[in-house]
């Protein structure tokens, strides 16, 4: 693959990025679809002619330059189209998240004011109905599966379907035409934050941008350039990197994108599609490297012994030795071992031809990173956010990076640090501000260009690490300043552990609320009790309890005095992200108030007042009039 040109891709856009490949590569992949147990395969031609279908469609229906199209939607082909069909009209696109609640898509429907809302299923028209009639400039819900208008019928509900299929054959031509008319610097989609504070806020992205933002991926990973590394789509593309696996990074590079069925979990789509790279949350990296753990357990003593060999064998590598010929040797066993043992699970979870696994949307905690390098998996770190449009701001370089970090700043992009150790960025491809909202904008972008992100880092031998989200700090009754994620990513370790949110702000002392993994503590009380119990059982049940104080107190050797978590309580039952009412946004970024005051009888329970209450009680024998002039 030709080095990329970030400063051409500056004065482009994806519609037209789309055309040419059509006319360059027209039966080459452009992305495949799981579907019924088989694989299809679009090609650049068959997805160009999609688009230029579907653009005839949303032209018809009033959709033209400056207008709003929302999406609410999984990740599909059908998405990736109709953005793209939408952008070619010069239209602004937005997502909204599918696990999204019914009041977080009443207001970005209304903030938006799209002309055209695709929904996906019947449980996103149920969402979107309430607000549609109240929708001035809607022209109508295209909906993708049709069997939701019958069961919904609505004057506005419309079969993507039967609109599309009503077009006949497609023009690319015209299409070349729709987007040549498209100026780079024009807005070109808007990607809504997770709100952890308030309401999500818009983040406006141009074409041109967006474009070179994506690119510093590529620049930054050789791993794109070589053949047509295959990928998975998983994260509906209403996320900034979501859109990026799922649209731009295929448009330019040779990365082939694979959508998988929705009716098959994720785990068996992986184990489908062998990716050669892949785009995980730190989040499921934790949970598939849980149930390894777990799954050993259930070893007979032989393979148990084996596995535990092979770890011990990995470990022993990864700590280096000095002397070449131990060093020789100490590498031919454990490919031995790799081969024998950590192969077979890696090929099981679909993990075996991945070459570089990236993992962004939060820091990546070290034990994580390390476990799967321990499997030869080049884990890295990427970090980046809504308002750098798509791009990198930092990420690790080399092969194995050392867990903790997060990497060097891409190729372009300015980092440093102001006094209070808040991260700033400034490069040419930043967002354009959030939509109808010129105060946020102002919060964040600064006069001489620079961006605040909102977290805390620091410089490590050269190479940036994430702290926390500069609002979260906890600073304790004893003056003492900690960050919560820290101590959070030390109890997340444990594979018994979903969530941890700490607490103890003006307080005396740390304490957390837990998420337990219900599986991997369902497969250890199997193993450790003679009947099974309900999840509800589960997080009350004095032995898991007993698991679970065993995980905090590992935690707790890693951190400082001060950090350590004095007591805990484990929910109730599993977090919903998105769902109304939860705590937990779409992508699983803790509201923390929110997490208190739905949980603060908990909370409290963990605090004992009695020496605020004897001290209350003291000055209230006290005039407050003695108090004052005293």
């Amino acid at each position: 693959m030709a080095p990329i040109d970030i400063d051409g891709l500056r004065r482009r856009t994806a519609p037209l990025l789309l055309c040419e490949r059509a006319r360059r590569q027209p039966d080459a992949a452009a992305y495949r679809v799981r579907r019924d147990g088989g694989e299809i395969v679009r090609t650049w031609r068959d997805y160009a002619a999609n688009v230029a279908r579907t653009a005839a469609v949303f032209e018809a229906l009033g959709v033209a330059a400056g207008s709003r199209v929302a999406i609410l939607a999984d990740a599909c082909e059908e998405w990736i189209i109709c953005d793209l069909a939408a952008q070619s009209l010069g239209a602004i696109v937005y997502g909204i998240y599918p696990t999204s609640s019914a009041a977080e898509v009443a207001y970005q429907l209304r903030q938006g004011a799209p002309v055209l809302v695709v929904a996906g299923a019947k449980a996103h028209v149920e969402r979107i109905l309430p607000e549609a009639d109240s929708l001035s400039d809607l022209a109508a819900i295209i909906v993708l599966d049709p069997s939701a208008i019958g069961e919904l019928p609505h004057r506005l509900l419309k079969s993507y379907g039967t609109l599309v299929d009503g077009v006949g054959l497609a023009n690319l031509g015209g299409l070349e035409g729709r987007a040549s008319r498209i100026a780079p610097e024009a807005p070109a989609f808007i990607v809504y934050t997770s709100g952890t504070t308030g309401n999500p806020k818009g983040a406006l992205v141009a074409h041109g941008k967006h474009l070179a933002a994506a690119a510093t991926f590529v620049h930054h990973y050789p791993a794109f350039g070589h053949g047509a590394p295959t990928t998975v789509v998983y994260l509906p593309p209403c996320h900034v990197l979501g859109r990026n696996v799922a649209i731009t990074l295929p448009l330019i590079s040779n990365l082939v994108p694979c959508f998988g069925d929705p009716r098959e979990p994720l785990p068996k789509t992986f184990a489908a599609v062998r990716p050669d790279i892949l785009f995980l949350v730190p989040r499921l990296l934790q949970k598939f490297a849980a149930q390894i753990i777990i799954s050993e357990q259930n070893l007979g003593w032989l393979r148990r012994a084996a596995f535990r060999g092979a770890m011990a064998v990995a470990r022993r590598r990864a700590a280096g030795c000095p002397n070449a010929a131990a060093r020789w040797l100490l590498e031919r066993l454990y490919r031995a071992c790799h081969a024998a043992v950590l192969a077979p699970i890696l090929h099981r979870l679909g993990f075996d031809h991945i070459k570089l696994l990236i993992s962004g949307g939060a820091a990546v905690p070290p034990a994580v990173m390390a476990f799967w390098h321990l499997y030869d998996i080049n884990v890295v770190g990427a970090y980046g956010t809504t308002e750098t449009a798509g791009s990198l701001i930092a990420g690790h370089r080399g092969p194995f990076p050392r867990p903790g970090c997060i990497g060097t700043p891409s190729t372009g992009m300015e980092v440093r640090l102001d006094h209070a150790g808040e991260i700033l960025v400034r490069n040419p491809d930043l967002f354009e501000g959030y939509w109808n909202d010129a105060e946020a904008t102002a919060a964040v972008k600064l006069a001489d260009g620079w961006l605040r992100t909102g977290d805390i880092g620091r410089w490590v031998d050269g190479e940036l690490q994430l702290i926390d989200r500069a609002r979260d700090f906890i600073v304790t009754s004893g003056g003492k300043t900690l960050s919560p994620s820290y101590i959070e990513n030390a109890l997340r370790t444990s594979p018994y552990v979903t969530e941890a949110i700490v607490f103890g702000h003006a307080r005396k002392y740390i304490t957390a609320l837990i998420e337990i993994d219900f599986d991997a503590v369902a497969n250890w009380a199997r193993l450790h009790r003679p009947s099974s119990a309900t999840p509800s059982d589960l997080a009350t049940a004095s032995d898991v309890v007993a698991l679970l104080q065993n995980e905090v107190a590992k935690a707790n050797e890693q951190l400082a005095r001060v950090e350590q978590v004095k007591a805990f309580r484990i929910l109730p039952k599993a977090l919903q992200p998105g769902v109304e009412g939860e705590p937990v946004t779409a992508t699983r970024k803790v509201k923390r108030q929110q997490m208190y005051l739905k949980f603060k009888h908990l909370v409290e329970s963990m605090y004992d007042d009695r020496e605020e209450r004897l001290i209350a009680a003291g000055v209230g024998t006290v005039p407050v009039e003695s108090m004052r002039a005293a």
